[in-house]
């Protein structure tokens, strides 16, 4: 197999394993570009950022202000992060639900990098002041869509082989359009830093090129045991609950589900970044896929896709807040024993940070499910 050289211009970088899993990857590239927040991750602004002098404006001298960028530019970076999230889905879901185990392989190295361009897209877009979507919108849901007809089907391996070669197309197209045609100069460079990985995961999936393998277990040169396993376990339910709040926007046939998974895909989201970020800061090694222990949640939602008819979901959507409540109650629990035990301030205050979000979402999935009784 065959790894992938990262630009000339993190090069410095490549001595650090980051959340690649693999020296000169394009992890280290992309790490250059994502911030290392604790909570919600606190973006800098490019060079090109103006600074306000004092006056009415929120936040007077004390904020670098970036330059906002041309509504056009703003709105290809919003489509290539749903492009980006679309990848993401599918691979996460071929890499749960999938059959092949080359299939899977292939599925779990696309989804590592799709991890990494997410976080170096929410560094980049925060620092111009761009809110990104967390979720797949536009054309792109016709396509998660597929795949979700393709697991109620058994078909997974099969149609993740034909539908992340769309996906990834349309990345790479967008992210071209971006570096050739972007109106801001920053934007146009950082694009082009991310067009390689794009276009060799995309070889990979037409079965014209190789990239190389990931690390299925976490890892630090730095973090205790002990910090490691808090870390990957938040991050885990994280990811997860941001797979499973993506299918659920797309097939729930009630409002309020929708906008409850909605909430919990922007919220998870945000919390994968912020300890994505951390790992990163700390030289360890995440994996990007649902982890053996936390498969049979997200499986018996999957699972729960066979119960889906036209126009009635109420057995999936049953299944699904049942695995929030359950989910969410362990969540809990875990956040207040971080919170009594950790010494690392990090993911003290992290977990200080997420304790209400949790409980609301806990409050919420119980409510939304005495409402189907």
């Amino acid at each position: 197999m065959k790894t992938r050289r990262c630009p000339l211009e993190c090069d410095h970088l490549e001595a650090r394993t980051l959340l690649s899993g693999s020296p000169g990857h394009v992890g280290a590239f992309l790490h250059a570009h994502a911030h290392v927040p604790t909570a919600r991750p606190a973006h800098v602004a490019p060079p090109a950022a103006r600074v306000m002098t004092a006056g009415p404006v929120t936040g007077g001298g004390l904020v670098n202000v970036p330059n906002a960028p041309a509504v056009a530019d703003v709105t290809a970076l919003q489509v290539a992060a749903s492009d980006n999230n679309l990848v993401l889905f599918l691979s996460q879901f071929e890499a749960l639900s999938g059959s092949n185990p080359a299939t899977q392989q292939l599925a779990l190295s696309i989804l590592n990098d799709a991890r990494n361009v997410d976080m170096a897209l929410d560094g980049f877009a925060g620092g111009l002041a761009v809110t990104l979507p967390g979720n797949i919108t536009g054309n792109n849901q016709a396509l998660a869509q597929q795949m979700i007809a393709a697991a109620r089907g058994g078909n997974v391996d099969q149609a993740f082989s034909s539908l992340i070669v769309q996906a990834e197309a349309n990345l790479v197209t967008q992210l071209q359009q971006l570096s050739a045609g972007a109106q801001g100069a920053s934007i146009r460079t950082f694009a082009t830093g991310l067009v390689p990985t794009a276009q060799a995961d995309l070889a990979a999936a037409q079965g014209t090129g190789t990239i190389a393998p990931v690390g299925t277990s976490p890892s630090s040169d730095t973090l205790s045991a002990s910090d490691l396993n808090t870390l990957a376990t938040y991050y885990a339910i994280n990811v997860m609950e941001r797979f499973l709040g993506q299918i659920t926007v797309l097939v729930t046939n009630r409002s309020s589900l929708a906008l409850y998974s909605a909430k919990l895909i922007g919220d998870h989201e945000q919390g994968a970044l912020a300890l994505g970020g951390y790992a990163a800061s700390t030289a360890t090694y995440l994996p990007a896929a649902i982890p053996s222990s936390a498969a049979p949640m997200a499986s018996s939602v999957v699972a729960a896709l066979r119960k889906v008819r036209p126009r009635n979901t109420a057995r999936y959507d049953r299944t699904y807040l049942s695995q929030m409540i359950m989910g969410h109650t362990d969540a809990l629990k875990l956040t207040a024993q971080v919170i009594a035990t950790t010494q690392n301030p990090t993911l003290k205050q992290f977990a200080l940070n997420v304790q209400p979000t949790i409980a609301m979402h806990l409050l919420a999935a119980k409510a939304l499910m005495r409402g189907l009784n």
